[in-house]
């Protein structure tokens, strides 16, 4: 079987919330914990937060790096952004965003586990409501998990980061944060270099989306036509966005291109 976990960000100053499916084949729960393990953390007792200040504490800034390598060896990733306000719309749209994903793409298991972190849907019961209303083909698809602690089901930790990364990309896009870091070693630039954050970022996750295929290879002008869909089968931005929130998670994560960035 095969596994999703769903966390989301939430940004008030962007109008806007972003919540993210880490999808792997296998259970998430060993790679994480030999993550916190690895720095000195218990696994059950502690956990990865995005919220942390990094800067202010080292353990935390090793196991994001770790994860980072969990994600690009393990995962597949969807979004779904939806406004910030009223908070339980999220749970709709999430479910929405799953069948999305069900749907536009191909798995090697029939069913899969979905995990989903508390708070959410509005309630429980609401939760198992807005469960039943799915298509009959994804509710055979899919079981679902609500409510869950994700000290307990750990791939959570890993969809925490992936939501905290794309939502810092968002806001980005809206022009709500600017900021550089330096590229670092092993990233085919001068280590010293610096980039904007949002860029560091895309290229960390862009070969990770669930998306259709670039066009045929005959038919490109350039290479920048090598680019895969993601809104088709990836991403689900919520009718009830603003039109502006709407506009830049299209312009971000609509479409990725995957060619040379060297």
């Amino acid at each position: 079987m095969g596994f999703f976990y769903f966390d989301e960000s939430i940004h008030p100053r962007g109008s806007f919330t972003l919540g993210a499916f880490a999808y792997s084949k296998e259970s998430l729960d060993l790679p994480v914990s030999d993550a916190l393990r690895q720095n000195g953390l218990i696994p059950g007792m502690h956990e990865f937060k995005s919220g942390t200040r990094m800067d202010k504490n080292p353990v935390q800034a090793k196991v994001r790096d770790m994860l980072k390598s969990v994600i690009n060896s393990h995962c597949r990733i969807g979004l779904v952004v939806a406004p910030d306000s009223p908070r339980q719309l999220l749970g709709h749209e999430a479910v929405l965003g799953l069948e999305k994903i069900l749907s536009m793409n191909d798995f090697e298991t029939p069913i899969q586990e979905v995990f989903f972190d508390q708070g959410i849907f509005e309630t429980l019961p609401y939760a198992h409501q807005r469960a039943a209303q799915m298509s009959s083909s994804s509710k055979a698809a899919c079981n679902l998990h609500f409510e869950q602690n994700s000290r307990e089901v750990m791939g959570l930790q890993v969809a925490d980061l992936i939501a905290h990364m794309c939502a810092t990309m968002l806001l980005a896009q809206l022009g709500l944060i600017t900021k550089k870091v330096k590229v670092g070693e092993n990233s085919g630039y001068d280590p010293d270099l610096d980039v904007e954050l949002e860029f560091e970022l895309w290229a960390t996750l862009r070969w990770k989306f669930f998306a259709l295929g670039p066009p045929p290879y005959d038919t490109w002008k350039s290479q920048l036509d090598f680019q895969v869909d993601v809104a088709s089968s990836g991403l689900h931005v919520a009718a009830a966005c603003d039109p502006g929130v709407r506009d830049a998670a299209l312009n971000r994560f609509g479409r990725m291109y995957l060619g040379c960035i060297h």
